[in-house]
């Protein structure tokens, strides 16, 4: 039995409304426990090989640089079981939300940069109308304008399948651009492409919240723990200051996308774009469902 099949074995026995990261610690030790009872038996002087070699990369692993100034240390990368784990729990608590309804709204307050100048905005849950507030105006249109438009947006979300590898071959093979912040531009190296697209594009979806049905949000941070490179941070600040759980693609030099999460409900928190020794960022800081605009959660 893999990782993946003792997690679906699991995945009956959570309570509708869990303590999550009790949760997480439960289903991490039947995974390493189980490992163990199908683990081989190795000869002794082997284990003590083993050993040395785990113990440099743990060092390894671990190993932070000072970068002087204010800078803090990078936060320490968590393994790839965790990171299935992680996400796995992230798509059980989004696939028990309750959908959005047609009449309903979706709210989202935004800042890009940091501090940046936040804005807010509301869409109907059938995307045909939506809000925006900056300044203090509150401005109401149609949702038929721009290039990503809420009815496009709404229409997209529709045509999304519910599978996960279905998923990350729609976003990798499409030729629509859905990127939060570009983390390589167009420079991006040619067999990363299509987990780029991927990434960027569940993302971009994902700061929509509850305007993406339950089934295709779990559906999302699933295609995330199957896109290869992708690792999960603790202790990640996002562009406000609040601390989460970074969910990361690190193209070495091309650079760096984080999207942070929050630690308890696995909500999107914003994206961190690191390039060139820069970090650009993008928060979500407030979201919820409304009965109409100009109303906050």
């Amino acid at each position: 039995m893999n990782d993946i099949d003792l997690l679906n074995q699991l995945r009956s026995e959570i309570p509708n409304d869990p303590d999550v990261r009790a949760e997480e610690r439960r289903l991490l030790t039947a995974i390493r426990t189980q490992r163990a009872r199908r683990a081989p038996r190795v000869p002794r002087y082997r284990i003590g090989l083993a050993l040395a070699a785990a113990c440099a990369a743990a060092v390894a692993a671990v190993a932070v640089v000072n970068l002087g100034g204010d800078h803090p240390a990078p936060p320490v990368t968590v393994q790839k079981p965790d990171t299935l784990l992680l996400l796995e729990r992230a798509a059980l608590v989004a696939a028990k939300r309750q959908d959005l309804r047609p009449d309903q709204w979706t709210y989202r307050k935004e800042q890009q940069g940091r501090p940046g100048m936040p804005f807010e905005v509301w869409i109907r849950g059938d995307g045909r109308k939506e809000a925006v507030r900056q300044n203090g105006k509150l401005n109401q249109g149609n949702g038929e304008k721009g290039s990503m438009y809420p009815a496009k947006t709404q229409r997209m979300l529709e045509a999304l399948p519910t599978d996960p590898e279905e998923l990350l071959r729609h976003f990798g093979d499409s030729d629509q651009e859905l990127f939060p912040m570009s983390i390589c531009l167009f420079d991006c190296p040619a067999d990363s492409q299509k987990d780029v697209n991927a990434f960027g594009a569940i993302g971009w979806f994902l700061k929509y919240g509850p305007m993406v049905p339950a089934d295709k949000a779990a559906a999302m941070y699933r295609a995330l723990a199957k896109i290869p490179g992708v690792t999960v941070q603790e202790n990640v600040k996002d562009g406000a200051g609040r601390t989460g759980v970074g969910v990361v693609l690190d193209l070495g030099q091309a650079g760096k996308g984080t999207y942070v999460l929050d630690p308890t409900d696995y909500r999107y928190l914003g994206m961190l774009v690191e390039r060139d020794g820069r970090t650009s960022t993008d928060t979500v800081l407030a979201s919820g469902i409304v009965d109409g605009p100009g109303q906050v959660p």
